[in-house]
């Protein structure tokens, strides 16, 4: 009896070891076969959809604010409840706009911080007044949100990663196309509306840069600016004069991500690289573009290498160190022949 009981123990014993050994060498070959995560810089990423602009928020009937994140969103609900003379409402969204701006201070330079401060300190005067019912008018409001969105692009819009700006690439020339459009319909209100969007992503671009390429997208947007007003007014006799206009603006746009590349590229930052360079080779067609059918065939073979190049830098593998500063400098020279060749002018 004691010898049958033993062996049923041994058998069930065995069975459960022969279990156990079965489990583990299918734990381990799903552990094999299983995807091991990337991580750091080099992680594959899936490319990054475009984006549109929720909605935009007109200052002072010519500044356009386009509304991409949190803070510009509050921005917009509290001039709709100025506007619909709600301002309790709009008090509780300015001081939530000052909330999110406080925590912009940490990490900003000196220059941002103080531009935040005194945001901040117009925004609370603001609030007070609209919950004490003091009379406020449209020019100031306009003004205090005007100052916040400057100051939370002086923070904010210079540490944002490639997830954050690059959806909004293509909108520049977009509404400059729409302006094109517009303008041969003889509607010029809407080309001045237009372009006035686009300029908005231009001086977007402009706070996330530095030294000749900042000075060239300022001025692009100065050009822009007195193009909408002369557009508006009538003044403007040729479609050429606004193609001109939209040609150097993205011919600095792509100039400005060639640099951010480059940069990115010191750091060994390969992903924001990838998109900075397929961002540049973008831009460089679409000023091409402008310029005419043979000054965008100029361009195709170094936008074509470049796209090629910058996908795989995105994905993380599958270049070579060397490619990489060899083409970045190419884009660079392609860009700045662009900018030495005559548009045409009629």
């Amino acid at each position: 009896m004691k010898t049958m009981i033993l062996s049923a123990t041994v058998m069930v014993l065995a069975l459960l070891g022969a279990a156990c050994s079965k489990s583990s060498n299918v734990a381990d070959s799903n552990t094999a076969k299983a995807p091991v995560a990337a991580t750091g810089q080099n992680a594959s990423k899936s490319e990054i959809a475009s984006k549109t602009p929720e909605d935009w928020i007109l200052v002072q009937d010519e500044d356009y604010i386009p509304v991409i994140d949190d803070l510009s969103r509050k921005l917009q609900s509290a001039r709709k409840a100025f506007l619909m003379k709600d301002p309790g409402t709009a008090a509780a969204d300015i001081r939530a706009t000052a909330d999110l701006l406080s925590k912009e201070t940490p990490g900003g330079s000196r220059r941002s911080k103080e531009h935040i401060d005194i945001a901040m300190k117009q925004l609370s005067a603001l609030a007070a007044d609209l919950d004490s019912k003091k009379t406020v008018e449209a020019k100031r409001f306009d003004a205090v949100i005007a100052a916040a969105h400057r100051a939370d692009l002086d923070s904010d819009w210079l540490v944002l990663d490639e997830s954050s700006w690059y959806p909004y690439v293509d909108e520049p020339d977009l509404h400059f196309q729409n302006a094109h459009q517009s303008f041969l319909a003889k509607n010029y209100d809407q080309a001045a509306e237009e372009i006035r969007k686009g300029e908005a992503f231009v001086k977007l671009e402009a706070r996330r840069s530095s030294g000749d390429v900042k000075q060239s997208l300022n001025s692009s947007a100065e050009e822009l600016g007195k193009l909408a007003t002369d557009t508006k007014k009538g003044t403007v006799k040729s479609v050429r004069e606004g193609d001109n206009a939209f040609a150097s603006a993205d011919r600095a746009l792509a100039q400005s991500h060639q640099i951010k590349a480059k940069e990115s590229w010191a750091k060994k930052e390969t992903v924001k690289t990838g998109y900075e360079m397929k961002a540049g080779a973008r831009l460089l067609e679409q000023s091409a573009a402008w310029a005419g059918s043979e000054a965008k065939s100029g361009v195709s073979t170094v936008v074509g290498d470049t796209r090629t190049l910058a996908g795989k830098l995105a994905d993380g593998s599958g270049y070579a160190e060397g490619e990489v500063d060899k083409d970045i400098d190419q884009l660079g020279k392609e860009i700045s022949d662009l900018g030495h060749k005559a548009l045409p002018r009629s």
